[in-house]
């Protein structure tokens, strides 16, 4: 009840999204939001480490800023069911939608697998392992497969392997094992504040509207 007491008087009385943001409540999705809080650390670390050719590896330095930075504005009004169906079926780089996919897109599709099983026990499998279990799923169609296989051989990264091999970037997660409601207002507002396209407002209509999936 406080919690959407708090969203009501956000989104009625602000016009300022810094503002509005601050009030809204952490607490619901306080997990969904710290877990995706590391696994977008994850992604930046993986980014940066894997893709060298200069063109795409600052393509991807600049989605890792905003890599799932809308499922964590969404944490903040709605529920996490909600949130990620709205992500999976709004972006690009999840193979679940129709959306088009661009040569990029399929590149962070990679990272997003490749980066997984640092920061989340329940995807403990890298890239290449993953794929390969989307297949035996039929859940892949083999043009798809094979455009992500080509991607992990540009990347290095086309064979079995798990993070224990990964020494260093263990270690740069693990500095992350504690998420505070500071590091991520911080995270929220810096996104808010430099990327004025933003998805805010969109998730808004959906609250308004009352959307739940």
């Amino acid at each position: 009840m406080r919690r959407m007491i708090l969203q009501c008087y956000a989104m009625t009385l602000y016009d300022d999204k810094e503002e509005m943001v601050r009030e809204v409540s952490l607490v619901k999705n306080a997990d969904w939001i710290a877990y995706t809080y590391r696994h977008r650390k994850a992604f930046a670390y993986c980014a940066e480490k894997l893709v060298h050719e200069p063109v795409l590896r600052e393509e991807m330095l600049r989605r890792a800023e905003v890599h799932d930075m809308d499922k964590m504005l969404m944490y903040l009004f709605l529920d996490q069911h909600t949130s990620q169906i709205l992500h999976v079926q709004n972006n690009a780089h999840h193979l679940e939608n129709n959306l088009p996919k661009s040569y990029e897109d399929l590149v962070e599709t990679v990272i997003d697998y490749e980066c997984a099983p640092y920061t989340k026990p329940d995807k403990p499998l890298n890239a290449w392992d993953f794929v390969h279990k989307l297949k035996e799923m039929n859940l892949l169609d083999d043009e798809t497969a094979e455009q992500l296989c080509s991607i992990m051989h540009e990347l290095g990264i086309d064979r079995s392997d798990t993070v224990s091999s990964d020494a260093e970037g263990m270690a740069y997660i693990r500095q992350f094992s504690e998420v505070t409601e500071e590091m991520i207002m911080e995270e929220i507002l810096r996104y808010v504040n430099e990327h004025p396209d933003n998805e805010l407002d969109w998730i808004l209509e959906q609250v308004r509207a009352g959307v739940r999936l």
